[in-house]
């Protein structure tokens, strides 16, 4: 090649570079451009979908909360609740059904398959009691499932629609009925005569998580007999089982006031008729309760540790240390009839006989704790006092049982009490939120007894010198040796002096 060519090949290799870059570089930003109008597509496409989904959770949610019955900030009416917390799970045993399930917490459980059937004969013998046939029962169960669903703590909806819900109602509240009509009419029948089968069914029925409002059993009751009312079910039919292991009197049961919750709630009226106790309780109201709540913890922090805790007593034996003397109550108003005489230092209370039914206990206390912090808690009163004053065992329980408070006065008794007491949560440990303790004022009287040196020395006397009639003989004795010294030495002086 022709050396003068070389610099114009060169040059116009150069040319052909210069002039091919820029055609690469229009190609790069086109993509560059495509790429970032696709990104924007995307993310407005993201967005959009992102906005209907979050509309179509919006309107799912809406849905589920236009479903709910009631209004904003309105209380719902739970009156039947699932027992919680550890003491729960350590003792199923005293608050889920053993033989028959009532309610819809523990329907379908295994264990209680055998007794559905027997429901379904109890529902033909109802009807065959009266003329009213299986539809009138259908329509009002039917018309009473949505009062009876809201009384019931936890949602029930998602395995219970509506018609087995109100199947629900019909056959348990007709096995209800039926039941205690068997029983008045004392005719035979292999389940009421079985004592084992009576009492488990019986115990079942008044478990707070195995429950139906007693409004559906006044209204298949007044169907089952023409009509007849809540006031003729209760006092001429359930008042004969109610009142069997209740410390008073069937002849003294009278109506509660106001509307009966559940069975359990009749019974708890029963064992604890209502009495002027005197308790002030906040006024009913959001804000005033609150700030009334907020004002009684305030006023609890400020007292010093030992009157925090009014509820707590020493046991029986520091007790009689102390100069208290134990008795029991006679005629008492109900089991939680404890009272105390300051001039003497007398803790009177109620004898326990033969009423030792645990698992009744355990609800009666989960029921009344399912009331609300402000209601006076009577039972649990009773039942921290009497496990506080059976803390020591045996020495405690010989004092309670010589004073005839324990007519048994085994430790059992004492056992029973303290498992109670482990049954009432905080309120064994004296914790703030007990605050309506109707024994309150009465334990603060007999700590500031206790607190008298007087009182002490006297019962320390009476202890070591009288508590038995060879003591008292001693101590006797021990006197009138004392005495005749001191006559023998006035005599041995008196006649110096005259001299």
């Amino acid at each position: 090649m022709d050396p003068a060519a070389q610099p114009l090949l060169a040059t116009a290799d150069h040319d052909d570079e210069v002039t091919v870059m820029p055609g690469k570089g229009n190609k790069h930003a086109e993509a560059e451009e495509m790429s970032t109008s696709m990104q924007s597509r995307l993310e407005e496409s993201s967005t959009a979908v992102g906005e209907e989904a979050d509309e179509e959770m919006a309107s799912r949610m809406q849905r589920r909360l236009d479903a709910l019955p009631g209004k904003p900030h309105e209380s719902e009416p739970f009156t039947i609740f699932r027992v919680a917390g550890p003491m729960r799970d350590r003792n199923r045993h005293l608050y889920e059904p053993q033989m028959v399930s009532v309610g819809p917490f523990h329907r379908g459980a295994a264990r209680l398959r055998a007794m559905e059937e027997h429901k379904w004969r109890y529902l033909r013998d109802l009807l065959a009691r009266g003329d009213a046939p299986l539809a009138s029962y259908a329509r009002a169960a039917r018309d009473l499932e949505p009062a009876a669903r809201r009384r019931y703590a936890e949602p029930t909806e998602d395995h219970l629609p509506q018609r087995d819900f109100a199947e629900m109602l019909l056959l348990d509240g007709c096995f209800i009925v039926e039941f205690f009509l068997k029983g008045e009419d004392g005719a035979a029948d292999a389940l009421i005569d079985a004592a084992w089968a009576m009492q488990n069914v019986y115990s079942d029925l008044f478990l707070l998580e195995n429950q139906l409002p007693f409004f559906v059993l006044e209204r298949f009751y007044a169907i089952a007999t023409g009509g007849r009312g809540r006031d003729h079910f209760v006092t001429s039919l359930l008042a004969k089982y109610l009142t069997v292991e209740t410390p008073q009197d069937a002849s003294t049961a009278t109506l509660p006031d106001g509307e009966i919750l559940h069975l359990l709630h009749l019974y708890y009226h029963w064992f604890l008729p209502p009495q002027d106790e005197g308790a002030a309780v906040p006024p009913a109201g959001g804000g005033d309760s609150k700030m009334a709540e907020d004002e009684a913890f305030n006023e609890w922090l400020a007292k010093p540790m030992d009157e925090r805790l009014p509820w707590l007593l020493p046991s029986a034996s520091e007790l009689e240390d102390a100069g208290i003397t134990f008795r029991a109550k006679k005629s008492p108003r109900s089991l939680v009839d404890v009272t105390f005489r300051a001039r003497d230092g007398v803790l009177e209370i109620p004898a326990v006989e033969s009423y030792t039914n645990r698992a009744m206990f355990a609800n009666l206390l989960a029921y009344e704790q399912s009331r609300g912090r402000w209601e006076l808690q009577r039972l649990m009163s009773y039942v921290v006092l009497m496990a506080s004053v059976a803390a020591h065992g045996r020495r405690d329980v010989k004092i309670l049982q010589r004073a005839g408070v324990f007519v048994k006065g085994d430790e059992e008794t004492a056992a029973f009490y303290a498992h109670l007491g482990e049954l009432c949560g905080g309120a064994a440990a004296g914790t703030p939120g007990v605050t309506n303790n109707c024994y309150a004022d009465m334990f603060r009287e007999v700590k500031e007894y206790c607190g008298r040196s007087w009182n002490r020395h006297r019962a320390v006397l009476a202890h070591d010198y009288f508590s038995n009639p060879w003591t008292s003989m001693s101590a006797a004795a021990a006197v009138l040796l004392l005495v005749l010294t001191v006559v023998q030495t006035v005599y041995t002086v008196l006649p110096y002096y005259h001299h």
